[in-house]
């Protein structure tokens, strides 16, 4: 369609510019403008055309969709505790004032991944593909409806270790569905799959606070933990996975990979930090210390109400970037290398926090943190399909897992860190130390990555 209006309006000119010209002319000169729209939108056309046409296999699709369903009681947990602890009855417990609790509590899921992840692989060799997604599927609804029923700092943790188990297991699940097609298309997959996961988590924290109002805390819980009704009939539509083809028996907890040669070692190792880093960044420190950084870089100029407002948008931005470019990135790196893409997103992510800290102009600021989330997806995406394309199908299961640790530790680590480092030196140095992560393994993937070392056993 635009095509045409734009061929519409040249040949308009071609008519007024030789209206006292030769008819032949005329007749030329719109033949040249064809060929030149060909040859000049053909290539755009096409592109946009296969961005349009995403063409996710169903089965990716029944084996995402159930995270994206239940992830929304995870999700909503985040907006309303803070505000609403007496509700679950967070109190001072041994000891220890009831807001390190609301803290510990929003963040001991991640943690807990150091044992699911890892156990995931075995939970999914013993009970098989479906019926590992039935088994996250209820501890994740059983979660949900126990922040509903159960009261108390000891009673909510056990809810929340419950999930941090389900969600290994959907995460890995999808991981192995994904990798489980053409290499070709793992950004693209991946991209998907992080795309409906974040917008379950949107839908818990937009309509979920609505909805919150109008039904109470325990009637929204409760109706989250229905969601295990539609999950079990989309786990019902999977088909199942030869596990025997893509893990081995023995399970192993070795984060550092001694258990595989060195040179695949070396690059799941890098591949492994490079996503530490990233997370450690975007989805740890920059989230959890929003609110600080920008009121040190403000100078007084907001107030800081109108500072949590301008916060609470730009966390609104990391969602974003995952639903709407997580396909979009994924696409770019199946069809331009996943090596140039991670270069370019993380040389770019550099540049971004360099700018953001240096406190030029406070808006300035703000938008290099936005860009800064867009290419953590683009880099995210990219590391996630490398890893698949060189991980030997056999060792595929406990490769994934222990990345996925990796990724993790870098989410819980960020804040921790980020909040230590600022009450002693101030907060612009954690975005200095993530800088410095980054930079590192962009230097060890730039030089010392090897990608001919794919399926080496």
């Amino acid at each position: 369609m635009v095509c045409g209006c734009l061929k519409e309006g040249l040949e308009n000119q071609v008519i007024l510019v030789t209206k006292k010209e030769d008819p032949l002319k005329q007749k030329i000169l719109t033949l040249q403008i064809d060929l030149i729209l060909e040859e000049k939108y053909y290539h755009n056309f096409l592109m946009f055309h296969k961005i349009n046409r995403i063409n996710i296999p169903s089965q990716i699709t029944f084996t995402i969709l159930p995270l994206g369903l239940i992830i929304m009681g995870d999700s909503i947990l985040y907006v309303i505790l803070p505000s609403n602890y007496d509700f679950f009855e967070i109190e001072s417990f041994l000891g220890i004032d009831s807001a390190f609790w609301i803290g510990f509590i929003l963040s001991i899921n991640r943690f807990i991944r150091f044992f699911s992840n890892i156990l995931s692989v075995k939970v999914i060799q013993n009970l098989g593909f479906r019926n590992s997604m039935y088994l996250a599927s209820i501890f994740g609804a059983g979660s949900t409806l126990g922040y509903a029923i159960f009261k108390g700092v000891f009673l909510i943790i056990i809810m929340r270790i419950i999930w941090g188990f389900s969600y290994s297991i959907f995460r890995l699940s999808y991981q192995l569905k994904v990798f489980s097609y053409n290499p070709k298309n793992f950004g693209k997959y991946v991209g998907y799959c992080l795309s409906v996961q974040r917008f379950g988590s949107l839908i818990a924290v937009t309509l979920g606070v609505y909805l919150t109002v109008k039904l109470g805390y325990f009637n929204l819980l409760l109706l989250l933990s229905l969601l295990v009704i539609p999950s079990f009939i989309l786990v019902s539509r999977i088909k199942e996975i030869n596990i025997d083809k893509i893990s081995k028996p023995k399970v192993n907890w070795n984060l550092f990979y001694f258990d595989h040669q060195f040179l695949l070692r070396k690059n799941i190792l890098l591949l492994s930090f490079f996503k530490f880093s990233s997370s450690f960044t975007s989805n740890g420190l920059a989230i959890a210390t929003i609110t600080p950084f920008l009121i040190s870089i403000n100078q007084g100029s907001m107030s800081t109400e109108l500072i949590l407002t301008i916060a609470g948008l730009i966390v609104g931005f990391r969602w974003i970037a995952d639903i709407i470019f997580g396909v979009l990135f994924g696409y770019f790196s199946d069809k331009f290398g996943r090596r140039k893409n991670i270069i370019i997103s993380s040389a770019l992510m550099i540049l971004a926090i360099i700018i953001s800290i240096s406190g030029i102009e406070f808006f300035l600021s703000i938008f290099c943190l936005v860009i800064m989330f867009f290419l953590s997806v683009s880099l995210e995406t990219s590391l996630d399909s490398q890893l698949g394309e060189i991980s030997p199908d056999k060792e595929r299961s406990n490769i994934l897992s222990r990345y996925s640790t990796w990724q993790d530790l870098g989410a819980a680590f960020g804040p921790i860190v980020g909040y230590a480092i600022g009450i002693y030196y101030g907060i612009h140095y954690g975005y200095i130390l993530s800088l410095i992560l980054i930079f590192l393994c962009l230097f060890f993937y730039t030089f010392k990555f090897k990608e001919s070392t794919n399926q080496v056993v």
